[in-house]
């Protein structure tokens, strides 16, 4: 894998085919098959990142994630890790070396704690595979905390709120406490899908993509409860499969730009009108980056896409 790539090359995505949805109250949900070779030789289980507070003192907006294993590990935007002085969401996807330890971006999604539930002050967090709301992610609108960090955690939080006041007040306004009092969803991936569209309230509000079927199965079930949390919100009405197959069509149509380094991955970014789209990609090693004669070929290993127009999208 090669960390290099050329920045003013952008990258067309791979042919999408959307299935059959079925439906679950105001939740609709679509299968997604990609048309692009695999990505293969990733570690895709949460389990395998330990996640830990800063030393010395804690940071609200950052953690440190340790790789376990002797393969490269996905570590993704909107995963929630669960512990510590407080819970926390994934600001940017990574793909970290074997064994590699990195300070990351996270943004809290637990307003009311800050200090460890137990007597080790520095507690680990629980990585399960479990995923925060998209309405919840797209408070980081610019993609990381940077300069705008301080807001784009004001917005996380007042999303949150949103479940607070329509659904009750938890214990400490975790988002995790929400997810944990919501029914299961039960519905399976299908053989060879590598992707979802979401839709809600009757209409799409996003989808997700991964480089193979093991890494959509490692968020499957926290891709759904986030989404049947979201669709408490919204009125219950279907969301149509022309709908989808639009929002695919759409979606198709971009191309991705390079977004900056990601561990052993490169980030990739596109917003082509009301249609966002961020994730990280695995460059061909092989690639004369310094020609122009050809773009280099460019793996994706996951990929959200929001439609910005979507009510629970707008501003808090």
């Amino acid at each position: 894998m090669n960390r290099e790539i050329h920045r003013h090359q952008n990258r067309p995505l791979p042919q999408l085919h959307v299935g059959h949805g079925s439906h679950h109250g105001a939740l609709s949900i679509f299968p997604l098959w990609v048309d692009s070779p695999r990505v293969t030789g990733l570690d895709w289980k949460a389990s395998s990142i330990r996640t830990a507070e800063r030393e010395g003192s804690p940071v609200v907006g950052e953690l440190v994630l340790h790789n376990s294993t002797t393969r490269p590990v996905v570590a993704l935007e909107g995963d929630l890790l669960k512990g510590g002085w407080q819970d926390r969401m994934l600001a940017r996807s990574l793909l970290l070396e074997p064994f590699e330890a990195r300070v990351a971006e996270v943004f809290c999604v637990e307003a009311g704690r800050w200090g460890a539930r137990s007597t080790d002050a520095s507690a680990a967090h629980e990585a399960s595979g479990r995923r925060s709301a998209l309405s919840v992610r797209r408070g980081d609108a610019s993609g990381g905390s940077g300069e705008r960090g301080g807001s784009q955690q004001s917005e996380v939080w007042q999303r949150i709120s949103r479940f607070e006041n329509t659904l009750g007040a938890t214990a400490s306004s975790s988002m995790l406490d929400h997810l944990d009092r919501s029914a299961p969803l039960e519905a399976r991936p299908l053989d060879g899908q590598r992707g979802v569209i979401i839709g809600i309230g009757g209409r799409v509000i996003g989808a997700e993509l991964f480089g193979n079927t093991a890494g959509l199965r490692s968020r499957w079930q926290g891709i759904l409860a986030a989404a049947a949390l979201d669709a408490q919100l919204a009125p219950q009405r279907r969301t149509t499969a022309h709908d989808a197959r639009v929002f695919t069509r759409h979606l198709q149509a971009v191309t991705l730009e390079d977004g900056g380094d990601a561990g052993l991955a490169r980030a990739v970014r596109s917003q082509q009108g009301r249609l966002r789209a961020s994730g990280i990609v695995q460059t061909n090693a092989h690639t004369n980056m310094h020609t122009h004669t050809s773009a280099p070929t460019a793996s994706i290993i996951h990929l959200t896409a929001f439609d910005d127009a979507h009510p629970l999208l707008e501003n808090a």
